[in-house]
């Protein structure tokens, strides 16, 4: 009996133009997956606001490839900035990461932050913010404390009806 294998994975650094027409069945799964809210909080994604990001070079985007034949199977986008309190201090601000459940055992997603950081030290990031999902079984604080990240933070959402 042969042993199923996944394909080898490429990660790197893409633009804006390149990766939005790949991703978007991508950040519908992840959207299903991860979104709360569905009813009310549709996805919409600001594309104006991606590009207008993307042209000012604050956007920074990582991808999870398949190697031959290039198949999107993850990401990691952040906000390049400084922030508010600390203008002269680069931040990473996680915006969106995520990887196809196929490819989620084993250490596709540790790279895909050691990637990360690697490229955030390269442009001068000083400090990353990334949250975590805490329902569904989709909380990563256990991989984000093996990386050096600590809890610093809770954030609480709420709908408003009406």
């Amino acid at each position: 009996m042969a042993i199923a294998t996944r394909p080898a994975l490429a990660y790197a650094v893409e633009p804006w133009a390149t990766y939005w027409p790949d991703v978007q069945p991508l950040w519908l799964l992840h959207w299903k997956e991860v979104g709360l809210d569905h009813g009310a909080v549709p996805l919409d994604p600001d594309m104006a606001k991606y590009q207008a990001y993307a042209d000012a070079g604050i956007l920074f985007i990582l991808t999870v490839r398949t190697v031959p034949d290039a198949e999107l199977v993850g990401y990691l986008t952040a906000i390049l900035v400084g922030h508010l309190h600390y203008k002269s201090t680069l931040y990473a601000i996680g915006d969106l990461f995520y990887l196809a459940p196929a490819y989620r055992r084993g250490f596709a997603g540790v790279r895909l932050f050691r990637e990360a950081e690697r490229h955030f030290r390269h442009l001068g990031v000083k400090k990353v913010q990334m949250g975590t999902k805490l329902h569904d079984g989709l909380d990563v604080s256990r991989l984000l404390e093996r990386l050096g990240y600590r809890h610093t933070d809770k954030l609480y959402c709420k709908v408003l009806e009406g």
